[in-house]
């Protein structure tokens, strides 16, 4: 079982810009992911119902740090416009 080295929050909820009708968007990066599909199941099942939508995105570091180069990519948003809500590194 993997687990996260980043988890950062993106779109409207980082923005500051959230109505009521927003969802969260989550970004977990993990350090090494070579089952993305059963983590994905995972980690939706782990964050389960929180009354609103939650889209989550999932990356390994490397393909994380290759796509946030690659501007107007989401990860390149997320990267420049997110919060970083966990950091293994911090």
């Amino acid at each position: 079982m993997a687990s996260p080295a980043r988890v950062i929050l993106f779109g409207s909820q980082a923005r500051g810009k959230a109505d009521k009708d927003s969802d969260l968007d989550l970004m977990v990066i993990e350090r090494d992911l070579p089952d993305k599909a059963a983590e994905y199941l995972r980690l939706k099942a782990a964050i389960g119902r929180v009354g609103v939508g939650v889209d989550l995105l999932l990356y390994s570091e490397a393909e994380f740090e290759r796509r946030s180069q690659v501007p107007g990519t989401v990860p390149y948003w997320a990267k420049k416009e997110g919060k970083v809500l966990y950091d293994t590194a911090a």
